[in-house]
C-alpha cells in the first residue's frame, strides 16, 4: 500500500537528478568544445529544475532531503556547467573557434581571463548555500542561479549561430564577457530582490506577476 505513495513522493527527486545529469552532460560537451550542445543542456537542466519544485508542491512531497539534493544538483548544473561554458567562451575569444588555447605560451593576463569564470562558480555556490537556509518565499534576495546560467547559455547559442556572425564577434570580445561575468556574479550574491516563479496556487490572480513575467519572456 505504501509503495505507490513512496514512488510519487520521489518524482520530484527523480526530476532533480535529471537536472544533475543534464548539468554533467553539459560539462562533457564543454570538453568536446561543443558550445551549442553545452548551452542546450544547461537549458534542459533549468527545465528539470523548474518542474522538480513545481511537482514537489503539487504532490506535497517537499522535504529537507529534496531541498539539499536540489542544491547539490544546482551547484553542478548552474555553477560548474555555466562556469565551464564561460571558460570555453573566453578560450574561443583568446584563440578562436578552430584552434586550441596554448597554455605553454599564454601570458599571465590571458590565464587570469581564462580562469575568471571561477568567480561565477564561487558566487553561484555562495548563492545556493544562502538559498538552502532561506525559507520559501515569493521573492529572492539575489539573482537565482538558473536565470544567471541561462544568460550565458543564451550568449553561447548566439555565438555558435552562423547567422549571427557580427553579434558573435561582439559577444566574444573580452571587454564584454568578463564584465558580464563579474556583474552576474555580483547580482547572485547581492541583496537585490528578484521575483520568484514559484506558484503556491495555480490561480491567475494570486500569481499575476509570475504569469506576466513568463508571458513577456516567451515574447522576448
Amino acid at each position: 500500500m505504501n509503495s505507490p505513495v513512496r514512488f510519487y513522493q520521489n518524482i520530484p527527486n527523480l526530476l532533480t537528478l535529471m537536472n544533475l545529469c543534464s548539468g554533467f552532460i553539459s560539462i562533457v560537451f564543454v570538453f568536446f568544445r561543443n558550445l551549442e550542445a553545452a548551452a542546450i543542456f544547461i537549458i534542459i537542466a533549468s527545465i528539470f529544475d523548474f518542474f522538480d519544485g513545481f511537482t514537489a508542491r503539487i504532490l506535497k512531497a517537499t522535504s529537507e532531503k529534496g531541498k539539499i539534493l536540489d542544491s547539490i544538483s544546482d551547484v553542478v548544473s548552474f555553477g560548474v556547467a555555466p562556469a565551464a561554458l564561460i571558460f570555453l567562451i573566453v578560450e574561443f575569444s583568446l584563440s578562436g573557434f578552430h584552434s586550441d588555447f596554448n597554455f605553454n605560451s599564454a601570458s599571465f593576463t590571458d590565464l587570469l581571463f581564462l580562469f575568471s569564470p571561477m568567480i561565477f562558480l564561487v558566487a553561484s555556490a555562495w548563492r545556493l548555500a544562502e538559498f538552502t537556509v532561506q525559507k520559501n518565499s515569493l521573492v529572492f534576495n539575489g539573482l537565482p542561479t538558473p536565470p544567471a546560467s541561462l544568460f550565458f547559455a543564451g550568449l553561447a547559442l548566439i555565438i555558435s549561430s552562423p547567422d549571427e556572425s557580427k553579434i558573435s564577434d561582439l559577444l566574444l570580445e573580452l571587454y564584454f564577457i568578463i564584465p558580464a561575468c563579474l556583474l552576474i556574479s555580483f547580482m547572485m550574491i547581492s541583496k537585490i530582490r528578484f521575483i520568484s516563479l514559484k506558484f503556491k496556487e495555480p490561480g491567475f490572480r494570486k500569481n499575476i506577476l509570475q504569469y506576466t513575467m513568463i508571458f513577456i519572456s516567451i515574447i522576448l
